[in-house]
């Protein structure tokens, strides 16, 4: 199964000037856990919900508010986020996601965003018994399915 089976199109996406609270509005509105950042040279980065409220909400040991929340999504953003491309296989991007906790990772072709493949869309593919661990655990270490031909 590859990427382009599965991600998430049309993409919602955000720009570096983006108001926090707008990119918080969408994430809820949307019901997706991060968004892409585009910039004018394409993707420069991906913001989630850690990202926005990171720095908002005070530490409890910290006592005092936090004071200079950023406000636009470039500052609070990761940059050069991990990709893939649309013939990535899923199983691949799993590991990935898995070994680096990533919730979702921006499809790319050709330097254009395309889709974005996250856990909600594989965990669909689980639900629908298209894609298993076993799939997953063949895949990362190159075994070989005697079963499947």
């Amino acid at each position: 199964m590859k990427a382009r089976d599965i991600m998430s199109r049309p993409v919602v996406r955000v720009g570096p000037d983006t108001p926090v609270s707008e990119a918080a509005s969408l994430l809820v509105e949307q019901g997706i856990s991060s968004l892409p950042v585009v910039g004018e040279e394409g993707l420069v980065g991906i913001v989630g919900e850690a990202d926005l409220v990171r720095g908002r909400i005070p530490a409890q040991d910290a006592g005092t508010p936090a004071t200079h929340a950023a406000t636009r999504v470039g500052d609070v953003m990761t940059r050069s986020p991990v990709t893939r491309t649309p013939d990535s296989d899923v199983a691949d991007i799993v590991g990935t996601m898995l070994d680096r906790k990533l919730r979702a990772i921006p499809i790319v072709e050709d330097g254009e965003l395309v889709g974005m493949l996250a856990r909600r869309d594989v965990l669909r593919c689980v639900a629908h018994g298209e894609l298993t661990s076993a799939d997953v655990w063949r895949h990362r270490f190159g075994l070989v399915d005697t079963d499947r031909g």
